[in-house]
C-alpha cells in the first residue's frame, strides 16, 4: 500500500494505550536543498579479495552498482559485457605463498549481466524523465541472498536531498493510459486493482511500452503475499482476524477479476486470474500514497528507483524475545540502552535513515537523509508504524521485531463484557440481579469517561474507528479496556460518574484478567514460538510460508510479553512456554 514515513511518523501515538507516554511530534519541514549535480549512470568496479587457504577456490560475485552521483569520473555508461579483474597485489601482512586466487579470475554469469545492464538502463531511463540525485547506488542481488536495493556511494549529510522524482514520472492511479471503455467500471475499482490494470496494459505492449525499462525490473508478483497462499496457508495464519482478513481480501480480488472479464475485459489486458492477482500484490507492495503539499489532493503512484527503498524502523532488541530471554543466545553486552534489553517497549532502534516529502508545486517529490550515512549503508525508510497485519497484506513480509504490532483479543466492549461475566461468576451471579446491574453500570460509566477524556485528544477519531480491543508490545492495552474491567470490580457507578479514581487493587486485577484472556488466546494456537523460529531456521522454506510463520510468530511474542507485563507471575503460561 503506501509507505511514508513523513505522514505516517506524525500519525497517532496511541494515547489511548495505557503503559506509554505520548510521542513528540515529528516535525517534517520540506526541504530545499538544491541538488549539485546529476547526471549519470556509473558502474562501480567489482572488488577481489585475497583469502588464506590451501587451494584456489572459486571467487564470489560481487555485482555492480548503478548509481547517481556528482564526482568526477562518473560519466562512463553501462557495460554490456563483464570484464576481468587482475589478481590482487601480495598484501604486507599475509606471506606470499598464502594469497590465493583463481585460476581464471571470475566471470559473471548471463543473468548477473542482464541484472546489471537492466539497472543501468533503468537509472538512464529516470534521468532523462526529469530524475535527479545525488549519493545513492542501486545495489544487486548479491551473495547474501539480499535482493535489490538503494545503498550511500559517498558520505551523506542529514536534511541532504539525495532523490527527487517527478510523480508523472511513475506509473500513477488515474485515468489516463486506461482504455476509454473501461473508465465507468474502473472509477469504482479500488486503487490496487486500477493499479494493477496499468500493469498488466503496460505489461502486454511489450517492449513498446513507455515504462519498458522500469517493468523489466518489476517483479511478476510478491510471493509472500496472503493473496498467493493455498486454502491451509491463510489457515496456517493462526490468528482469527487476520485469516478473515485475507480471505476478505481474496475474495474482493476474485470478484474484481470477474467484474472486468464481464464488463471491461480490455481492462485486464488479456490476463488471466492468475496473473491479475499476482499483479494485485504487486501494486499493493510497491505503491506509494503522496499528499499535496497544500494538504489537498492525494496521489498513488509506483514510482520508479524509490520503491527499491526497503523497510527499516522501529525495533526492538532482540533480547527482549521470548525465545531469546528462554534459551539466553543474546549476550548481556547485546544493547544500546541496556535498561531497555529485556523490554519490547519504548523502541530500542530507529533504524530508517530517508525519508520523503509532500508533492511540491513543480510535482516533485524529494527524498532526504533523516540520518548521517557512510558510503556502503542501505538507504531505507519506515513503510509507517502499523501492526503486522498491514505489512503482511499488503508488503508479502513482518518486520521480526516489530513493537507497533498488536493483538486483538476482543471485538469490542460488549464481547468482553460477556467474557468477563462467563469468566467471573463470583462477581456477577452471587449477588442479586440489582448488584449485577450496578456493577454493569459502573463498567458502561468507566468506559464512557475514558472515552469522553480520549476525545479531547488527537487520538479521539481513531478510538471512534476502532470497537477492536488490542494489546501491544510492552504491556500496553486498550484504556477503555482496563476501565471497563476495573470498574466491574469497582462495582460503584455513583462513584465512576462522579470521577472518583478506581483503586489500584482495581486495576491490577483487570491486568490479570486481560492476561488471562492472552493465555487463553495463545493456548488455541496450535504451534509455539520454538516450534515456529524452528520451521523459519529451515534453509527450504518458501516465501509465501516463510512469511505465514514469521506473522504468526510474532503475534504469539505479543501474547507472551502481556502476559508477562500485565500478568506479573500471576498468571500461568501455557505449557509450551514455561
Amino acid at each position: 500500500m503506501m509507505r511514508s514515513r513523513c505522514s505516517l511518523k506524525n500519525c497517532s501515538p496511541n494515547l489511548f494505550f495505557l503503559g506509554t507516554f505520548p510521542l513528540p511530534s515529528v516535525d517534517k519541514t520540506s526541504h530545499t536543498m538544491a541538488l549539485l549535480a546529476v547526471p549519470s549512470v556509473r558502474l562501480v568496479p567489482r572488488v577481489v579479495v585475497a583469502r588464506r587457504c590451501d587451494k584456489a577456490r572459486r571467487a564470489r560475485s560481487h555485482m555492480t552498482r548503478a548509481a547517481f552521483v556528482d564526482q568526477p569520473g562518473d560519466d562512463a555508461g553501462p557495460s554490456s559485457t563483464s570484464t576481468k579483474q587482475k589478481p590482487p597485489e601480495p598484501s604486507a601482512d599475509i606471506p606470499n605463498d598464502e594469497i590465493s586466487v583463481d585460476d581464471e579470475t571470475y566471470v559473471e554469469s548471463d543473468e548477473e549481466v542482464r541484472e546489471r545492464t537492466a539497472v543501468g538502463a533503468l537509472v538512464k531511463w529516470c534521468v532523462e524523465r526529469g530524475a535527479s540525485g545525488s549519493g545513492l547506488s542501486v545495489r544487486l542481488p548479491d551473495d547474501l541472498l539480499r535482493g535489490r536495493g538503494l545503498e550511500a556511494s559517498r558520505d551523506i549529510e542529514v536534511d541532504e536531498i539525495v532523490l527527487s522524482l517527478p510523480l508523472e514520472m511513475g506509473i500513477c492511479d488515474a485515468q489516463e493510459g486506461h482504455p476509454a471503455e473501461t473508465w465507468d467500471t474502473m472509477a469504482n475499482a479500488p486503487w490496487g486493482v486500477r493499479l494493477a490494470c496499468r500493469v498488466l496494459q503496460e505489461r502486454a505492449k511489450g517492449v513498446t511500452s513507455e515504462y519498458a525499462p522500469y517493468l523489466e525490473l518489476i517483479p511478476e508478483s510478491v510471493p509472500g503475499s496472503p493473496l498467493l497462499y493455498a486454502d491451509d496457508q491463510v489457515l496456517g495464519l493462526q490468528y482469527p482476524p487476520a485469516v478473515n482478513e485475507a480471505r476478505e481480501m481474496r475474495t474482493a480480488v476474485e470478484m474484481w477479476h470477474g467484474i472486468l472479464t464481464k464488463e471491461c475485459p480490455s481492462a485486464l489486458a488479456g490476463a488471466t486470474y492468475d496473473d491479475f492477482k499476482s499483479a494485485v500484490s504487486v501494486v499493493h507492495s510497491r505503491t506509494y500514497g503522496i499528499a499535496g503539499e497544500s494538504g489537498e489532493g492525494y496521489f498513488r503512484a509506483l514510482l520508479p528507483l524509490a520503491d527499491l527503498l526497503n523497510h527499516a524502523g522501529d525495533e526492538y532488541l532482540e533480547s527482549a524475545s521470548f525465545l531469546s530471554k528462554q534459551t539466553n543466545e543474546v549476550s548481556n553486552t547485546d544493547t544500546t540502552e541496556s535498561n531497555n534489553k529485556n523490554s519490547m517497549w519504548p523502541p530500542a532502534h530507529d533504524s530508517d535513515n530517508l525519508a520523503w516529502s509532500t508533492v511540491d508545486d513543480s510535482g516533485v517529490i524529494n527524498f532526504a537523509a533523516t540520518k548521517e550515512m557512510k558510503p556502503g549503508s542501505e538507504a531505507s525508510m519506515s513503510y509507517g508504524e502499523r501492526s503486522n497485519d498491514h505489512f503482511l497484506m499488503y508488503y508479502g513480509f513482518t518486520p521480526p521485531r516489530n513493537p507497533h504490532d498488536d493483538v486483538i483479543i476482543f471485538q469490542d466492549l460488549e464481547h468482553a463484557l460477556s467474557w468477563h461475566m462467563v469468566f467471573h461468576p463470583e462477581l456477577w451471579d452471587t449477588g442479586s440481579d440489582e448488584e449485577a446491574n450496578v456493577r454493569e453500570d459502573a463498567a458502561r460509566a468507566a468506559v464512557k469517561a475514558t472515552e469522553k477524556l480520549l476525545a479531547q485528544t488527537k487520538d479521539g477519531e481513531l478510538m471512534m474507528s476502532e470497537p477492536r480491543l488490542k494489546v501491544l508490545p510492552g504491556g500496553r492495552c486498550d484504556a477503555r479496556l482496563v476501565s471497563l474491567f476495573a470498574a466491574a470490580y469497582a462495582g460503584n457507578d455513583a462513584g465512576v460518574e462522579s470521577g472518583k479514581e478506581i483503586m489500584e487493587v482495581d486495576i491490577q486485577s483487570a491486568h490479570l484478567d486481560i492476561a488471562k484472556r492472552c493465555a487463553e488466546l495463545l493456548r488455541q494456537m496450535p504451534t509455539s514460538i520454538a516450534e515456529d523460529s524452528e520451521l523459519l531456521r529451515s534453509e527450504s522454506i518458501a516465501d509465501a510460508t516463510r512469511s505465514m510463520v514469521s506473522y504468526r510468530a510474532h503475534k504469539k511474542e505479543v501474547l507472551v510479553d502481556a502476559i508477562t507485563e500485565l500478568g506479573k507471575g500471576g498468571v500461568e503460561m501455557p505449557e509450551a512456554y514455561r
